[in-house]
């Protein structure tokens, strides 16, 4: 064998040394990722294995066009003509599923006597709802949606509006856009791991990232994503067992959550846009609705928080709970950005306790209304009804 072709087989030898190496370094980073997952998924008990989260107990549902003609998906659970509509706003790369179980026991309130509908939809950009038609969006932005929303399905009577994250601050941005509105009809808020302001000088991980993108990042991400989404979302979806685990260490305080809630938040993460994620990352950080707050002065309130909140730290709640005045704060032990899924148990409790409150001050005239809210005649509700079905070992910590 000459020197040439010795060089020249050698040469393939290395060539197809790297190729392999190349090619099972590509199946280690697909494969292992793969296999942790399903593993854990296995392990993992799970209570709400057999939860039906993509069929959840509705009505009726909507397409509601915003006023910048967006696309609104609308789900709504209850009767029409309920005496009370409790609404529900979802949060940061999230959709109406995340108030999965609160959305059911609204519904078994309704059959157990009280007379109560739930409104449910997905933010622009979230969920099955389209994005809005520009690269940057507001808070105001969101508050328009909701008032398109409430206008188009829940036109009159008395309203609970409830809001986790980024809803939140939809709620109080709509407080002071539509004020009259707000006066006569909304009768008891609840926030779910919310700020009145201040998120641009949070020192977590997250927070950090967050304002990186905006300073560095967003600029680029803004014209790439409006030029290759499609190429970017493929991307994102190969990443699924990846951002399964993911999800898994960084969404939940428990140390084994449930493998459906893992897969829950990792779907409604990755049904989140690119676009939306970066359009968003603005109107978060110069969130800033302090001197709104005393619009809500005398509505009964609920401000719940999970301890190992990395997004919306608690001392974000203590402040808003504080500035509310009167209100109810919860500290939810071993639970991080979304408590309502992590215990929905102890927090869908808390919410119908607040909403019995809600239909006993209006029933005794003492809450400005649109119509007073009166039980069944057949029944009467239970005062401070149990609906604990899926409660871990550790409940609440309350705070006056």
């Amino acid at each position: 064998m000459s020197e040439k072709q010795s060089r020249r087989r050698r040469g393939l030898a290395i060539a197809g040394g790297v190729t392999g190496g190349v090619a099972v370094g590509a199946a280690l980073a697909w494969g292992v990722p793969r296999y942790l997952a399903r593993r854990t998924r296995a392990a993992s008990s799970d209570p709400y294995a057999h939860e039906p989260f993509e069929l959840p107990p509705q009505r009726s549902v909507f397409t509601v066009e915003s006023s910048d003609g967006v696309p609104i998906h609308v789900e709504t659970a209850g009767p029409e003509d309920a005496d009370l509509t409790v609404v529900f706003v979802h949060g940061y790369m999230q959709d109406m599923a995340t108030f999965y179980f609160q959305r059911k026991a609204i519904a078994e309130a309704d059959r157990a006597g009280t007379s109560l509908r739930a409104v449910l939809y997905d933010q622009p950009g979230h969920g099955r709802s389209g994005p809005l038609p520009r690269t940057e969006y507001g808070i105001e932005d969101l508050a328009g949606v909701l008032n398109d929303v409430l206008a188009a399905v829940a036109p009159k009577g008395p309203l609970v509006l409830v809001g986790h994250s980024m809803g939140g601050m939809t709620v109080q941005v709509y407080a002071r856009l539509f004020e009259q509105d707000f006066r006569e009809r909304v009768k008891g808020v609840a926030f779910f791991s919310s700020s009145m302001a201040g998120l641009d000088t949070v020192e977590t991980k997250p927070m950090r990232a967050l304002r990186r993108l905006r300073r560095t990042v967003l600029p680029m991400l803004q014209q790439v994503a409006g030029w290759t989404p499609d190429l970017i979302e493929r991307s994102r979806l190969l990443a699924g067992d990846l951002g399964w685990l993911l999800t898994r260490r960084a969404a939940f305080g428990h140390i084994d959550p449930p493998a459906s809630l893992v897969t829950l938040v990792e779907q409604m993460n990755r049904r989140t846009s690119m676009q939306s994620i970066v359009g968003y990352a603005r109107a978060i950080l110069d969130h800033d609705e302090t001197a709104t707050l005393p619009l809500f002065t005398g509505l009964p309130a609920l401000v719940v928080v999970g301890d190992e909140d990395l997004l919306t730290p608690p001392e974000h709640s203590r402040r808003l709970a504080a500035a509310l005045g009167g209100s109810r704060f919860a500290l939810i032990a071993e639970a991080a950005h979304s408590p309502q899924l992590e215990y929905p148990g102890e927090i869908s409790q808390l919410l119908l306790e607040m909403i019995d409150k809600v239909v006993a001050e209006i029933g005794n005239g003492s809450a400005m209304s649109a119509g007073a809210v009166v039980t069944r005649p057949e029944r009467e509700p239970e005062r401070h009804r149990r609906w604990s079905p899926f409660s871990r070992h550790h409940g609440p910590r309350l705070e006056p």
